[in-house]
């Protein structure tokens, strides 16, 4: 065993890279935020997987930093292999490898590092686990009693200098305490990964969604470019209104003679492209609304992209609802002006629709954690403290 750990150490200096001689990262990855915070924590984590191993001289624990090691190894390969298309999957392969390879490390780090780490390993089992979790509950009570807890904690519980398990500043963890402090990171961190699945399929389905709406809005034009008289955007002003005196007004133009349709192929295309620049205005100022994401999944771009095909339809069902007299005193558009306005004003007002769904992605924004040293979300429950 001893002179396998050898060789496969002798390996991994083999394949040290020198500062400045670093493997030349493909173009999309040194484009993608995520990626670049996420190989900073890989190198990170690395580093302090070599200082474990100084540490430790236990056959039993040497074992278990190598594997982390190559956990590490393999979250670096998929980030840098990543592909745009696929990104997801790469971000699910590099966050679970990054996850085991932190916890394993936890389970064999030396008991005054791990003392020192307790408060910010609180702060995510306190962010991810429920308040009567017991793993929780261990790891809380073992931060106190070692001087690390919260400020309103009890005076941590004193151990002699040469007593084991303690150097005069607070007891240090068990060997067992050490193993469940492990187990509750484990635990957090299974939370963040299905935190980090439902926000990529949420954004998703919100693209899918979108691509849909878009399909639907070309439709309409290319049938109402081949069909031109099937459904025309018209209307009849009474009495023609000088100084055009039209009869007919459609969104492109306008006749005299009640009997004609001056109807051409782009009237739907000029009132969908009305409509898809008011929703891009208008969500461009919610814009403003949504907290910027640090994940791989860009939610708010994803709603404003929902809104485009969603204010193009908005327009052209609001003029149809006008049309068909729907709205009372809305019946009867005097010139094309009025019917690009009206489709301006239907084009903003998808914000009644889509606001619902970016309520829900700034919900699933505030659940992902960021890439790197984890950030706690407030928690507002308080584990008691443990007797």
């Amino acid at each position: 065993m001893t002179a396998s750990n050898e060789a496969q150490r002798n390996n991994e200096q083999k394949k040290t890279v020198e500062p400045g001689q670093e493997e030349q990262q493909p173009r999309f990855v040194r484009r993608w935020p995520w990626a670049q915070r996420t190989l900073a924590h890989i190198r990170e984590l690395r580093a302090l997987a070599g200082y474990v191993e100084k540490q430790v001289s236990s056959a039993s624990c040497t074992p278990l930093v190598i594997d982390a090691k190559a956990q590490l190894d393999t979250a670096e390969r998929t980030v840098l292999e990543a592909r745009w298309f696929w990104r997801g999957s790469a971000v699910d392969g590099a966050l679970a490898n990054m996850n085991a390879a932190h916890a394993l490390l936890l389970q064999v780090m030396p008991r005054q590092d791990l003392r020192a780490m307790l408060p910010d390993l609180v702060a995510v089992i306190e962010s991810h686990l429920p308040p009567h979790d017991r793993r929780r509950v261990t790891t809380v009570g073992v931060a106190r009693e070692s001087g690390t807890g919260p400020a309103d904690s009890p005076p941590p519980r004193q151990a002699d200098e040469g007593a084991p398990g303690g150097d005069g500043n607070g007891r240090l963890p068990t060997v067992v305490e050490r193993r469940t402090i492990a187990e509750a990171m484990r635990a957090s961190y299974r939370v963040q990964e299905s935190e980090v699945i439902r926000e990529r399929s949420f954004t998703y389905l919100v693209y899918k969604w979108a691509g849909g709406l878009f399909a639907v809005t070309v439709l309409i034009a290319l049938l109402a470019f081949w069909f031109p008289n099937a459904l025309p955007l018209c209307f009849h002003p009474v009495p023609p209104v000088p100084p055009t005196h039209h009869a007919v007004v459609c969104p492109t133009g306008g006749a005299p003679n009640p009997g004609a349709l001056p109807v051409q192929g782009w009237d739907y295309l000029v009132v969908e492209l009305a409509g898809l620049i008011a929703a891009a205005v208008t969500g461009a100022a919610t814009l403003q609304q949504l907290h910027g994401t640090a994940t791989a999944s860009n939610v708010p771009i994803t709603l404003a992209v929902l809104k485009l095909p969603t204010g193009a339809l908005t327009a052209v069902l609001g003029i149809l609802l006008m049309r068909g007299q729907f709205l009372p005193g809305l019946t009867a558009l005097d010139t094309s002006a009025q019917i690009i306005a009206w489709a301006i004003i239907f084009g903003a007002a998808q914000q009644l629709f889509t606001r619902f769904v970016d309520e829900r992605g700034t919900a699933v924004m505030r659940a992902v954690p960021a890439p790197g040293p984890d950030l706690p979300r407030k928690s507002e429950n308080r584990t008691p403290y443990r007797t």
